[in-house]
């Protein structure tokens, strides 16, 4: 009975001690306290700094990269080069054109991107837009900028995608006796290849940031049990005007909503 009572006073300690912890004060949040925080994941961080835009310019050579992170201001003397954080363009209303406007205490950068061939001087490769801007710095002579640049398209991407879902209806693999609808994607190229599940397609691809546009798709003209579905995946791609990858998976959207879910083959 003694053992008993021990046993009862103990419990009535651990129970007392327990209660007696010290709450949070308002505004503050226990360790315990379950909360809905979005924390920023390693595939975030790592997005956030990939260059999406990148141009070169001569007489003097320079170089801009642009990420969701920062803007990158680089020449061949190290100790002149600058990063500051991203600043959100103003766009043209009548052409595709983005003007970037950088400020700080010692530094001004302004620069306009245009859509449009453009040749940098120094080799027969065709930049798909021009790159024009003024750089001060401190009490120092105006730089006038003059360059190309291209978009670049998400590394991410290139691979091959198999078809899960289309217009929100799951695909079944036994419907498709030639296998599964499918992508592959070549970003160097900017352009992609595949299987639209009767008929092979291919086409290009135009990339800004997030914004991803499957453009003059053709496909072969057989016609088969899956036809439907065919043409309910290529409609679904024209309309796609942005993407997000996430566990392995890539997601087409527009602004009516998802259009279509691809898995990463292994």
């Amino acid at each position: 009975m003694k053992h008993f009572n021990s046993g009862i006073a103990v419990l009535a300690l651990v129970f007392l001690f327990a209660n007696c912890k010290p709450k949070p004060s308002e505004g503050e949040v226990s360790k315990t306290d379950s909360i809905s925080v979005e924390k920023p994941t390693a595939e975030k961080a790592e997005e956030s700094k990939l260059a999406y835009f990148k141009a070169v310019g001569t007489e003097p050579f320079w170089g801009i990269e642009i990420s969701k992170d920062s803007i990158k201001f680089t020449v061949p003397e190290k100790d002149q080069n600058f990063a500051v954080a991203f600043v959100k363009p103003n766009r043209a209303m009548d052409a595709n054109i983005l003007n970037y406007r950088v400020k700080t205490d010692s530094i001004s950068l302004e620069f306009t991107v245009t859509q449009g061939d453009c040749s940098d001087g120094m080799s027969d490769k065709v930049h798909k837009y021009s790159v024009k801007g003024i750089l001060k710095r401190g009490d120092a002579k105006e730089q006038i900028l003059t360059g190309c640049g291209n978009y670049i398209i998400d590394y991410r991407l290139h691979d091959i995608w198999a078809l899960e879902e289309v217009e929100g209806k799951k695909i079944d693999p036994e419907d498709f006796k030639k296998g599964v609808p499918n992508l592959e994607i070549f970003t160097e190229e900017a352009r992609f290849s595949g299987f639209a599940g009767c008929n092979s397609m291919g086409g290009k691809l135009f990339f800004e940031n997030d914004l991803l546009r499957f453009t003059d798709i053709v496909t072969t003209e057989m016609m088969c049990d899956n036809f439907k579905t065919e043409k309910t995946l290529v409609k679904a791609l024209e309309s796609t005007t942005r993407y997000e990858l996430k566990d392995n998976k890539l997601y087409l959207f527009n602004p009516e909503g998802t259009k279509a879910i691809f898995r990463k083959v292994d």
